[in-house]
């Protein structure tokens, strides 16, 4: 049999959900849901605040096949009802920002009733309790605009269950995330091929995870997303991972609106075998003027070659400096610095050049010249 209480006590509630079969009780989860319209403290103004505090209690389950082959569930000895968790869920709204912070007090030895457990008890001498907390903050724009970011510290947005009742969120320690994510980013209109793409929207995420030691390493990611509309029923997205290093197609879908139908496609990830990036522009600085590019390539296990260069000029002056990186050795790292000076003394020309290597100074050259 199963108990649902719900009870309001005008800003505050009480909720209480508990199970009992025929071998005992499973579980019982106490709710304690506060809601306050407005609250201030230190002139910081907290908008639709609420707090909800719970308390977990539950009996070790453990998941079994039966003697008809069924999967089954039975209690782990000495069957005893134990605190299992207390949680702390807070949200609310700061100068239009959305935040939900949740704390966990948990234990993290509790057996997860959908597996099997190997030891045959599980007493109260084997609970052990560890803190954690997950912060979500979100804004968005009237323009559609918006920015969100998580944070997990010593816990994990994967909920840890008890027999019959499951929630988000749980306690991992040693595990550390953080996520951003900047979406609604409006791009002027393209022409691609003589196609207009429309709407265009751009997106960008970063994520950095540092698991629990003797898991996975330490991992920085980040995407950027890009998407549109062709011919006004045809919306087009596609994403692109730049982190880790090599970067990654992550696909594309594409997603046809003729009422009352709509039909979408969906291309598989692929991997990016090589890429190259060129920029160049020109300077425009009163009398002086200039130009700076850059350069990029790489393969699937890094990147090979990154150039720079910079150039300025003004009446009888020039001058140019160029930085370059290259992939040796299976090691990425500085190749070359050089510098050119020009001056121009109609109708002589004095050129002064300087190239730097990854050990010194490697050329250095004077020259003078005659021009007619």
């Amino acid at each position: 049999s199963s108990l649902i209480l719900n009870a309001s006590f005008g800003f505050a509630n009480l909720d209480i959900d508990a199970v009992v079969n025929t071998a005992g009780p499973e579980h019982c989860v106490i709710k304690a849901p506060l809601n306050l319209d407005k609250l201030t403290f230190y002139e910081v103004e907290f908008d639709k605040l609420s707090i909800v505090p719970e308390m977990w209690f539950a009996v070790p389950f453990e998941a079994v096949t039966d003697v008809n082959n069924l999967p089954n569930s039975v209690i782990i000895p000495p069957g005893d009802i134990m605190f299992v968790k207390a949680r702390v869920t807070v949200s609310t709204t700061i100068s239009g920002f959305s935040i939900k912070t949740l704390g966990m007090l948990e234990d993290i030895n509790f057996p997860n009733p959908g597996s099997s457990y190997t030891p045959l008890y599980y007493p109260v001498q084997s609970q052990s309790y560890a803190v954690g907390s997950l912060v979500t903050a979100s804004w968005r724009a009237q323009g559609g605009f918006s920015m969100s970011a998580n944070i997990g510290v010593n816990a994990s947005q994967s909920g840890r269950s008890v027999k019959g009742y499951s929630a988000t969120g749980s306690v991992l320690p040693d595990n550390f995330f953080a996520r951003v994510s900047i979406s609604g980013i409006k791009l002027a209109d393209m022409n691609l091929g003589g196609t207009e793409f429309q709407s265009v929207m751009l997106g960008t995420s970063f994520a950095y995870t540092k698991p629990p030691t003797g898991t996975e390493t330490t991992r920085f990611s980040t995407a950027i997303n890009l998407s549109g509309r062709l011919w006004d029923k045809v919306s087009i997205s596609g994403s692109v991972t730049l982190a880790p290093f090599p970067p990654k197609f992550g696909g594309v879908t594409l997603s046809i609106s003729m009422e009352p139908f709509r039909v979408a496609f969906a291309l598989d990830t692929m991997e990016l075998k090589s890429m190259s990036f060129s920029f160049g522009s020109g300077l425009n600085m009163g009398a002086m003027t200039g130009r700076f590019s850059m350069t990029a390539s790489g393969l699937e296990r890094g990147m090979t070659g990154l150039s720079m260069r910079l150039s300025l000029s003004q009446g009888l002056f020039s001058a140019g400096t160029s930085v370059a990186f290259a992939n040796r050795a299976e090691k990425f790292g500085f190749a070359s610095l050089g510098s050119t000076l020009t001056f121009r003394f109609s109708p002589a020309v004095v050129t002064v050049q300087t190239t730097f290597g990854r050990y010194g100074l490697t050329r250095a050259a004077v020259t003078a010249g005659v021009v007619f």
